[in-house]
């Protein structure tokens, strides 16, 4: 490819390609397209097929660096298009006839002999073996298991590139035809700047051309810039190598959207820089003036100071991407049955944005993983049940997420204790440790105080919502069950499924024990009291969905045999709480067993075991998110009670 010809007009695939070889550096991300991008481009093609259009059609752009010798060029923008059109080119040979099959594999896939053979194009190190084992030498998974998102990506593309072939192949398309239009009539414009000159330029390519990077993403590239600049080579060595870490623990949690990314980015910028809660949502701009390249490379001293910032900052991050794939990866091994199980929990609350800071200084900071981190896990737990998941205890979710964020950075710095209002009064603060335990106390006492806590289980007279569309229902029914069969394995996960993601009897759906529409045909169950009842705690249970969708508008006393032994060859529940519920019904059915012609008979029925239900819901409540065990709690108790009369 002759620089001459570089930004002067269309190029097509074998002019860029021709003795030239391209590589993705480790700074790049990995492959990003999803299906979208993939059938836009084969769309491109299908209309240049279809329309029989002569002239170049344009494709789009690539940023290229001479990188070392004339014919080896760095990708430095346009890596997910190059990498598509490879794998399209790898896809048609594998449908060309023998002898048309050496030209492409050399022009486009790999040059030189058996044994000795170079890839025309690289990935970076993360996605490298995976590109070349699995997807251009066919291998099976199972020799190469994917470990990050990219791969699954990479898996995707060659499969709707496989279909879409297949597709022009039943429609009468040539394979020659589909090599013609690729080769012939898709054009590029490319630019190859002189890195020395242009590397700061070519950065700001990087991180603002094409698909939107992650902040995460964006912070890598600038890690990489800085330890170019800062002239530390084994640096840029090791944060290729954590980085391939970071990606995998976040693979294995499952959170490699870029809003997740983007959040985890976030909890980590917080704790470690100690970033306020706006700052942290603008982190690669944070870092950039954190690490501040001018001053860091002014004396040997200021680089040395950088180094060793991006070291720590790098580790920080590889720790808490490890905890993240305990956390929601169940990755447990080596842990304690009591601290999965504290993990399970955290993991089963359906929000954990507000805690995700403290969450990470805990795990991190705590690397004896004892008693100690249990206990501070645990009541991390209650906060976040109590103040973020209780009905109506916060008017936004967000409420109090500062001064969480700022325990965590402090907690994990050290500097708590030497902060804590509170420490004259309470005495036995010797620790980071018990001062945490203080501060969050004084939080929940603040923002969900013991008698509103027990009251945003009950429905007032008159107030319309509906404990069926309470997000925290699934988890506190779960671990109601959970509190009645303490020597059983009760998989919280169930709780997390949806109906697609295996058998009923794995998903565990709500049942109303008064069905919304039971006897509304007979005038019955519609009047606004009667709307109460069924909105009410109470009312609710989990239920096998196997069990649930079977006549889920009939009578309790219908129901009730249902639920215990089964119907038409299906086993009945093994929910304890629904079998408890069972019995309180039974019990309040045959007290009135002779005021069935009475009007209100179902009404009385089912507010009484409601009101049954409920009391033994709430008394579980007030035990399993207890605060007594903690340090502080009877002197904030007090200074509470005394600061609300």
């Amino acid at each position: 490819m002759g620089i001459q010809d570089l930004g002067a007009r269309l190029l097509t695939m074998p002019e860029i390609f021709a003795d030239n070889i391209f590589v993705v550096p480790d700074y790049q991300r990995g492959y990003a397209w999803d299906e979208k991008q993939v059938q836009d481009l084969l769309q491109d093609l299908d209309h240049l097929i279809d329309d029989g259009i002569s002239q170049k059609h344009y494709t789009g752009t690539l940023v290229l660096s001479h990188e070392g010798r004339p014919d080896r060029f760095n990708v430095v923008d346009g890596q997910q298009r190059l990498t598509t059109l490879v794998i399209l080119a790898k896809v048609l040979f594998d449908h060309l006839p023998e002898n048309e099959r050496p030209r492409i594999e050399r022009l486009y896939l790999k040059r030189g002999k058996l044994g000795s053979a170079e890839q025309v194009l690289t990935l970076n190190s993360d996605t490298r073996r995976f590109f070349e084992n699995v997807i251009l030498d066919d291998r099976p998974k199972s020799s190469e298991p994917s470990r990050l998102e990219s791969h699954d990506r990479l898996v995707e593309a060659r499969k709707v590139i496989r279909k879409w072939i297949q597709k022009r192949l039943k429609s009468g398309t040539q394979i020659k035809d589909v090599m013609r239009t690729l080769e012939s009539d898709m054009g590029f414009i490319v630019f190859a700047p002189t890195e020395d000159a242009e590397t700061g330029v070519m950065f700001e390519v990087i991180n603002n051309r094409g698909k939107d990077l992650s902040e995460l993403e964006k912070i890598k590239n600038y890690l990489i810039y800085c330890s170019v600049k800062l002239n530390a080579a084994k640096l840029r060595e090791s944060i290729d190598s954590e980085w391939s870490e970071i990606l995998k623990y976040l693979h294995t949690a499952k959170k490699t959207a870029d809003s997740d990314e983007n959040s985890f980015l976030r909890y980590c910028m917080a704790v470690h820089f100690s970033l306020n809660k706006s700052d942290s949502q603008n982190g690669y701009v944070e870092l950039k003036k954190l690490l501040a390249l001018d001053q860091a490379i002014a004396t040997e001293e200021s680089r040395d100071v950088a180094v060793q910032k991006i070291i720590s900052f790098v580790t920080f991050l590889k720790n808490a991407s490890h905890w993240y794939a305990r956390l929601y990866g169940q990755m447990h091994e080596g842990l304690s049955a009591d601290l999965v199980q504290v993990l399970d929990q955290i993991r089963g609350q359906d929000r954990q944005a507000s805690i995700m800071p403290l969450f990470l200084a805990l795990v991190v900071k705590n690397h004896s993983l004892g008693e100690s981190l249990v206990r501070l896990l645990g009541l991390l737990e209650i906060l976040n049940f109590r103040v973020y998941i209780a009905r109506n205890m916060t008017s936004r979710n967000d409420s109090g997420q500062a001064e969480l964020f700022r325990y965590a950075s402090s907690y994990y710095h050290n500097r708590l204790l030497e902060n804590l209002d509170v420490s004259a009064e309470i005495g036995g603060l010797d620790s980071e440790d018990k001062a945490l335990e203080v501060q969050l106390l004084e939080f929940i006492f603040w923002n969900a105080p013991e008698s509103e806590f027990i009251s945003s289980f009950m429905l007032r007279e008159g107030e319309m919502d509906d404990f069926y569309h309470w997000n925290g229902l699934r988890y506190f029914l779960m671990n109601y069950e959970q509190h009645l069969q303490p020597n059983k394995t009760i998989k919280i996960d169930r709780i997390l499924k949806a109906r697609k993601d295996g058998k009923s009897n794995d998903y565990l759906s709500v049942e109303h024990l008064w069905a919304t529409r039971n006897r509304a045909d007979e005038g019955q169950n519609i009047r606004p009291i009667d709307r109460h009842e069924r909105r009410r705690l109470g009312n609710f249970v989990l239920l096998e969905l196997r069990l649930n969708i079977q006549g889920d508008c009939d009578d309790l006393e219908d129901k009730s045999l249902r639920y215990l032994e089964g119907l038409n060859g299906e086993a009945g529940t093994d929910l304890q709480h629904v079998k408890e519920a069972v019995s309180t019904a039974k019990k309040s059915i045959k007290l009135r067993k002779n005021k069935k012609r009475l009007k209100n008979y179902y009404l009385e029925l089912y507010r009484e075991i409601n009101d049954r239900n409920e009391a033994r819901y709430i008394d579980f409540a007030a035990r399993r998110w207890s605060l007594s065990n903690y340090v502080g709690f009877d002197e904030i108790k007090a200074a509470y009670e005394e600061g609300e009369d």
